[in-house]
This record gives structure tokens, sequence and C-alpha cells, in this order.
């Protein structure tokens, strides 16, 4: 089975996705941006409607969470395997 897969690079609207219960399935970066990759629902259609009118409701505490999530799948992209492997190698020599 071939899911359908809606993608952004609004932070702030993927964030509203996942504080309304959307699974983040996937990222990975087009450039400088981010992509997030949602799997399409029956709901997500509507949840993108209320948010870009700015009718959107969701618990504050679930979209400051949602947020801080995604700026950690952010910044987690800048890591290139030689900076982990010279953060390893600096770690160890202190130890």
């Amino acid at each position: 089975m071939n899911t359908q897969k809606i993608e952004s690079v609004d932070f702030y609207s993927s964030a509203y996705l996942m504080a309304c219960g959307e699974n983040l399935t996937d990222t990975y970066k087009r450039g400088s941006q981010t992509v997030f990759v949602f799997n399409d629902s029956d709901t997500i259609g509507d949840f993108l409607n209320q948010y870009f009118a700015m009718q959107a409701t969701v618990n504050a505490s679930s979209y400051a969470q949602a947020i801080k999530s995604l700026k950690s799948v952010i910044h987690g992209h800048r890591i290139t395997n030689n900076q982990i492997t010279d953060y390893d190698h600096n770690r160890k020599e202190t130890q």
C-alpha cells in the first residue's frame, strides 16, 4: 500500500500538526531548508486549513513541546559524521 505523504517546510504549521496528533514520519534537507514529512490523513487538510485561516486551537503545552521537538530535528541535521567523530575523539581525550 502506497501511503500519500504531505511535505512542509513551514516550521510552525508542522509543529501545529504534531500538536494535533499527526505523526511526523520523516525529515530531510532540501538545500538550507528542513522538509517535514507527514502521512496524509482524513484530518490533516482540515488542520492546515484551520491553521492558515488563523482559526486553529491547540493545547499550548503540546504546541510548545512540538516546537522543541522540531528544533531538535533541525539542529540534528546540522551535525555531520565528521563532527560526531571529532566530538567523540575530543571527549575521549579529556576523560
